[in-house]
């Protein structure tokens, strides 16, 4: 498939439609009395919301206490996309079950948002498949839009892009695509969920909307045809921005109050949108209130292609004996622990002296026989940041975590997070958390920095913001 002009595929549509959807969709999503569940794959997709609740547990106990409070929208982050296919249908089918208990305990309605990549990575038909079965939402269509606007990403004639400049890349066409553990061929969202449920749902039974449908249509025209779409099928919309995004929710939302169930797996444009959330400015340094007088903590673990370099660009800044990288080799050998402790001790030495340290793992992507062995493999990388994390003594002024399962099991396992809340967005896509009073380092501002996000200079960006405020 080759490369599009956006602005060729502009001049062929109507004019987008401008109507703030945005207001109204908020309205119709409190009238509905609903908590909004987002089931998160990784830890990256809040990152384009705000004052909303990040929770690290799914017992009944935790829906309950959401329910009984009127929470709105919270997300649960499962980490599942660093884990099997055989621990997700695990994870994602006791959070069905439990969300049902607490429901029926509470008598509160909900609505389940299945977040995942925008690049099209994860257990998917998977995730959504467990929800809809075990939710007992057998009549449910499952809505598919993974559109992240904030990384470039856009669906044409039932196709997903990411785009760059006045050029538009079929995703298949980039090393998202090769994934060691998630690769497909297929950048047509109809084909690519014909390729990932193997043949179980063909790509002429996948419902769609095209472009010039949702700017044409009335948006009550659009909630009537969805209404239409027979149980149990999949439906595919396109978007190149929020007015799109924001219309075609609010179709969604009237298709809902007319009684329609709907699953939705989605990128992480799609929740603010739903919602009916206002959009905030990116937060300023000063957001950032760190009172510790110690060095800032910057932790990279994502290996592709972006992420390093983004880390190449980030070492400039850094001075000698502040930059510490990890080898994985010695990861995997006898003297483990006495390798970590003496990284430790070398980083807490730093932040002391009021220097930033940055850490990452060394660049050579080690991988297994198998899927299953290139995710241990990865587990076990993560797991010595984790240790890392945990063996040092001195409170950062921050923490920077770049990629998905790092920040997650940096968060989790290293700071022992349970709840905490994300505060808004230092950059377009990297959200900045509050640390919850039960964590390691209370109230440590936590920057998640997704490994796809932003261009090669924006890690020493958000790193120089910071440190000029401080210092």
């Amino acid at each position: 498939m080759p490369k599009e002009n956006l602005k060729h595929i502009q001049k062929l549509l109507a004019a987008g439609d401008t109507t703030n959807y945005r207001l109204e969709n908020n309205r119709l999503f409190k009238k509905s009395n609903k908590t909004c569940i987002v089931i998160d794959d990784d830890p990256t997709g809040n990152q384009t919301v705000y004052d909303v609740p990040l929770l690290t547990s799914w017992s009944m106990g935790v829906f309950v206490e959401e329910f009984i409070e009127g929470t709105p929208v919270f997300f649960i982050l499962t980490n599942s996309r660093s884990l099997s296919v055989e621990e997700t249908a695990k994870i994602y089918t006791t959070i069905s079950e439990n969300v049902l208990k607490a429901a029926k305990v509470t008598k509160r309605e909900y609505v389940i948002i299945s977040r995942s990549d925008s690049t099209l990575r994860g257990h998917f038909p998977l995730e959504p498949k467990t929800l809809r079965q075990h939710l007992k939402m057998k009549t449910a269509i499952t809505v598919f839009i993974p559109v992240m606007f904030e990384g470039k990403r856009v669906t044409v004639n039932n196709t997903h892009y990411i785009a760059d400049g006045g050029t538009l890349t079929p995703v298949n066409k980039t090393p998202f695509s090769k994934d060691h553990s998630f690769a497909y061929s297929n950048a047509n969202l109809k084909a690519y969920i014909e390729e990932k449920s193997s043949g179980g749902v063909k790509a002429s039974e996948v419902f769609s909307f095209s472009l010039q449908q949702i700017r044409s249509l009335d948006v009550r025209v659009l909630a009537e045809n969805i209404l239409e779409i027979p149980p149990a099928s999949y439906c595919v919309f396109d978007s190149l921005n929020y007015n799109d995004l924001d219309k075609i929710c609010q179709a969604l939302l009237l298709a809902e109050q007319s009684g329609k169930q709907i699953l939705y797996r989605t990128s992480s444009s799609f929740i603010p949108s739903y919602i009916g959330l206002a959009p905030k400015p990116l937060l300023k340094p000063e957001h950032v209130t760190a009172t510790d007088a110690n060095g800032g903590l910057t932790i990279v673990g994502s290996y592709i292609k972006k992420s390093s370099q983004q880390l190449h660009k980030a070492l400039e800044i850094f001075a000698e004996g502040t930059i510490i990288e990890v080898d994985v080799e010695r990861i995997r050998a006898k003297d483990y622990r006495n390798y970590i402790s003496a990284l430790a001790i070398q980083i807490d030495a730093n932040l002391q002296s009021r220097r930033n340290c940055i850490v990452y793992t060394s660049r050579k992507l080690v991988t297994g026989g198998s899927a299953k062995d290139t995710l241990d493999i990865a587990s076990k990388i993560s797991a010595a940041l984790v240790d890392i994390v945990r063996s040092i003594t001195v409170r950062p002024k921050y923490i920077i975590a770049k990629g998905g399962i790092t920040s997650h099991d940096l968060a989790i396992k290293g700071l022992r997070m349970k709840r905490s809340s994300v505060l808004g967005q230092l950059e377009l896509g990297v959200p900045l958390w509050k640390m919850g009073m039960e964590t390691k380092f209370p109230k440590l501002p936590y920057i998640v920095f997704p490994g796809n996000v932003g261009d090669v200079n924006t890690l020493k960006t958000i790193i120089t913001k910071l440190n000029n405020h401080h210092d």
